[in-house]
């Protein structure tokens, strides 16, 4: 998690691509949604994330890398660096969805309860 809020705050102040970084993260808050809508299990929520979000995933992944390039960075120190930042967001986002499964439980189930 802190690897993530570090990469955010870089990247505003480092100038990464916020186009890429804005498609990923806009494709895994849609993942969530189809997710929900496929039932999918809170422990394939990260596969299903990542064939989901493949192309938007790259992307970001080369703005990553590209940057610390820039910046200097060999490629081989570069890539474990932009796996870790996505990794991060991979974790975030399934975290988001496992409480909105959990979320969702808890309203069907009060639903299901017969009123005294």
């Amino acid at each position: 998690m802190f690897a993530l809020v570090m990469g955010l705050a870089l990247a505003a102040a480092d100038g990464t691509d916020e186009s890429a970084r804005a498609q990923f993260s806009a494709c895994l808050k849609t993942s969530i949604e189809k997710g929900t809508a496929a039932k999918i299990a809170p422990d394939g929520f990260t596969a299903f994330a990542k064939e989901s979000c493949a192309a938007q995933q790259a992307g970001f992944r080369s703005a990553l890398i590209a940057y610390d390039v820039k910046a200097g960075w060999t490629r081989k120190k570069a890539e474990p660096d932009a796996d870790s930042q996505i990794g991060d967001y991979l974790a975030d986002w399934g975290d988001r969805y496992k409480a909105a499964q959990s979320s969702q439980i808890a309203k069907t189930t009060a639903a299901a309860q017969p009123v005294k």
